[in-house]
């Protein structure tokens, strides 16, 4: 599988690895489950947090311009030289990077002396060479002062963070990626170091010294160019862990021989030659299940795509006839999102007290059978899991990459026995950067991250919501459980149902020549439940509508991020409504038009939101019958400003409807305007 892997910048690494070093117990038993996370012994309060916003705009600036210098470089190679295609550019530039620590001179034989003289303490780690340096240098000869400035600026900038996996990132976007099939959605630090902060922290991690525990492995098994396992070997160093201790746990693999290139030239940068393997396919490699069981931490961004993935017999022995059909994956033509799959064979990976941190997109979290998912797993395995934490990310996550994909990521820990801890949830609305164009530039309102990760570690509700325990979750979307959490401190909440009752009238056969027919589709409803009444008298509905009455609220339940609710006036006619609407008949005593004004309330926004199913926001759909079952606030409104209220939009409506009329009666030749 193709994996969506790693670069980036590093805005609050430290600051998020000291959290975690002084989170994490040393113990002499990895498999050890504590049935909760205890706070730790020094108190790192937010004050002393709090330094990550100053420092965060010191960094950003810092990766903004070793991204410009890169990308200035590359169109400078591209329009000067004959290093096409871009893989030979990225050849020349990450050889080039590896050198420049020992290069002594800025000819071709200083820096292919100095290349050699690195590559020959790699041994088994050393890269696979698809062209030859000395050739490919030559061809640039004239302009290679320039390069070796630009990349020295760039390793410069980037001191202590994945300088390689920067360049990899920039240049594969845009133009990049678009011409040689090499575009990959890679992941941001600044999603990394969050995530792999959460993870080590979940974990307890012998000593280095300490010989005589079980051997445990750490990494990610769809590695790209090692962005994860960057990060995982820096947090371990933290921790004390030294060379020979990290060349012998970490562990990365994946399908692409370049990105596995550029994973060891990352880690040799600062002398370190773990066992990084190409593989044909990490899900079905009989390497990786051979490790099976020996994991205490996994962080990885898996590929994914609803339906990619189809089953073949090699993908049943990996993982197993009942994990598969848990997924609907149990004959040759079945299909399914990589992503679970990656989920499954990963869990399969940990040990016994083992955590996962993986992004998933949300249309697997949200789905109403994830957690039936993991029920079957843990009956397949005999296993029991613990969904730690839940974190959604915004949007802009992996815009640079190419996609607006919703997205969040998961904690999990597998055991041997039921753990009665709970579940953290939180919402990212910010990480740090922006895209603007083909680059990326600061958010003003910074990073949610680290504080997300200070929440985690030190159990604080600042930025996020302790919930219960992950079984006891209706489902594991991040927005629904934060909203129940609001419910939950607000009395002054009643559930829909009991307030309206859903009206399903179905109108098969109208005459579409009726000319008092009303018919509401959702684009004739703006956010603030103004019906285009012109529009709907025009509409020819190409389905049978529902049937509404004077007094129902509609509500859209296509793409609730859009939120649309309006109420159906008193104006003579028959009314009709798009069957993506929920018909809503208020109870006797509910003001129709008191609910419409609640149920524009934010908690209410939000939690219908999260009951939407699909992989994007344009593609979701509420269930109408869940509608129900979400919580409507008290609003302070009163009877005299509701009646107001009513009386202006429906003043407003008979106002449109004879302009219409009047236009209309202009377009058909009458000379006469009247209103």
């Amino acid at each position: 599988m193709a994996s969506r892997k790693s670069s980036g910048t590093s805005a609050q690494s430290d600051l998020l690895e000291t959290a975690a070093s002084e989170r994490v117990g040393v113990a002499t038993d990895p498999a050890t489950v504590p049935e909760r996370r205890r706070p730790p012994s020094q108190d790192w309060s937010l004050d002393q947090g709090g330094d990550a916003a100053i420092l965060q705009p010191v960094e950003e600036a810092r990766v903004q311009k070793a991204e410009r210098a890169l990308l200035e470089l590359a169109d400078f190679i591209y329009g000067h030289t004959s290093l096409k295609p871009m893989s030979k550019t990225l050849f020349v530039l990450s050889r080039c990077l590896l050198a420049a620590s020992e290069r002594a001179g800025d000819t071709v034989a200083a820096v292919v002396r100095a290349y050699e003289s690195q590559v020959a303490g790699l041994g088994v780690a050393a890269p696979t060479d698809d062209f030859n340096l000395a050739d490919t240098l030559s061809e640039c000869e004239g302009h290679l002062a320039r390069i070796l400035s630009t990349v020295d600026e760039v390793r410069a900038l980037c001191s202590g963070s994945d300088s390689l996996g920067l360049a990899f990132n920039t240049l594969l976007r845009g133009k990049w990626e678009s011409g040689e099939g090499l575009g990959t959605h890679l992941t941001p630090e600044e999603i990394v170091e969050p995530m792999v902060a959460m993870a080590i922290g979940s974990v307890t991690l012998p000593a280095d010294e300490d010989r005589d525990v079980e051997h445990f492995l750490v990494g990610d098994p769809c590695g790209g160019t090692g962005r994860f396992a960057y990060s995982i070997a820096r947090q371990l160093r933290r921790r004390g862990y030294g060379q020979a201790r990290l060349n012998t746990v970490l562990r990365l693999y994946d399908q692409s021989s370049l990105s596995v290139d550029l994973a060891r030239l990352n880690f040799a940068f600062d002398r370190l030659t773990p066992q990084f393997i190409r593989v044909d396919d990490s899900l079905t490699s009989d390497i990786l299940s051979r490790e099976n069981g020996q994991y205490l931490a996994i962080a990885t961004n898996p590929p994914f795509g609803s339906g990619k993935y189809r089953w073949t017999p090699e993908l049943e022995r990996s993982l197993g006839r009942d994990v598969l059909a848990a997924v609907g994956m149990r004959r040759a033509g079945d299909a399914c999102d990589p992503a679970t799959l990656f989920l499954f064979r990963c869990l399969d990976m940990l040990s016994s007290g083992g955590v996962l941190a993986i992004v998933l997109p949300d249309g697997i979290i949200h789905a109403r059978t994830f957690k039936g998912t993991l029920f079957c797993y843990e009956r397949a395995r005999t296993c029991c899991l613990a969904v730690l934490s839940v974190v959604s990310l915004p949007t802009v996550t992996f815009s640079l990459g190419g996609t607006v994909a919703k997205t969040s990521f998961l904690l999990v820990r597998k055991s041997r026995r039921a753990e009665s801890g709970r579940l953290y949830v939180a919402q990212a609305s910010h990480v740090g950067f922006k895209k603007r164009g083909n680059r990326r530039v600061a958010d003003p309102a910074g990073n949610d991250l680290p504080g997300i990760v200070l929440d985690y570690l030190h159990e604080r509700e600042l930025k996020g919501r302790w919930w219960l325990n992950w079984r006891n979750a209706e489902r594991l979307t991040p927005s629904l459980l934060l909203s129940n959490a609001r419910s939950f401190q607000d009395a002054k909440v009643t559930p829909l149902s009991r307030l309206a009752r859903l009206r399903q009238e179905h109108g098969r056969g109208i005459r579409h020549d009726r000319e008092d027919w009303f018919h509401v589709s959702v684009l004739d409803v703006d956010t603030s439940g103004v019906i285009d009444i012109a529009a709907s008298s025009a509409n020819e509905p190409a389905t049978p509508p529902q049937i509404c009455h004077a007094g129902d609220v509609l509500v859209s339940c296509l793409n609730p991020r859009i939120w649309r609710v309006a109420v159906v006036p008193e104006i003579a006619g028959l009314w009709t409504c798009s069957g993506e609407f929920a018909v809503l008949a208020p109870h006797d005593g509910v003001d129709a038009w008191k609910l419409a004004v609640a149920l524009h309330h934010k908690t209410v926004i939000e939690r219908t939101v999260a009951l939407g199913g699909g992989t994007s926001s344009s593609r979701q759909r509420v269930n109408k019958a869940a509608l129900l079952g979400v919580s409507v606030p008290e609003i302070s409104a009163g009877q005299k400003a509701i009646e107001r209220y009513k009386r202006d939009r429906e003043r407003h409506y008979g106002l449109r409807i004879r302009e219409h009329q009047a236009f209309a009666r202009l377009h058909e030749g009458q000379a006469r305007f009247y209103i």
